[in-house]
């Protein structure tokens, strides 16, 4: 697994595009690793999130997709949650509605 020195500096990197408004590192089983919110609503988030990747997995499998889920984005009237899934951890950016980071 990646080291927790180098989860920290990709929040902090992650953090500093305008419109970001929280970055989490998950485990794929939920446990948080590194975030940049207090540790109840991380591990809300976290709990919530890892559950809707293990489901959007099974979809992605039940249409016969080639290869595995790369990327998932949420859009709420204001803000957008991306999530990306990967073999050991889960990224998850919090972020204003309309605004690019990548």
């Amino acid at each position: 697994m990646i080291g927790r020195k180098i989860f920290d500096e990709t929040l902090k990197k992650l953090k500093r595009f305008e419109g970001v408004k929280g970055v989490i590192v998950t485990t794929t089983e939920g446990l948080p690793i590194s975030t940049t919110y207090e540790t109840e609503k991380t591990e809300k988030i976290a709990a919530h999130i890892t559950s809707l990747v293990g489901k959007a997995r099974n979809v992605v499998s039940e249409l016969e997709e080639e290869g595995a889920m790369s990327f998932l984005t949420i859009t709420t009237m204001f803000g957008e949650v991306l999530i990306a899934p990967e073999e050991e951890y889960i990224l998850i950016v919090l972020k204003e509605k309309g605004v690019k980071i990548f």
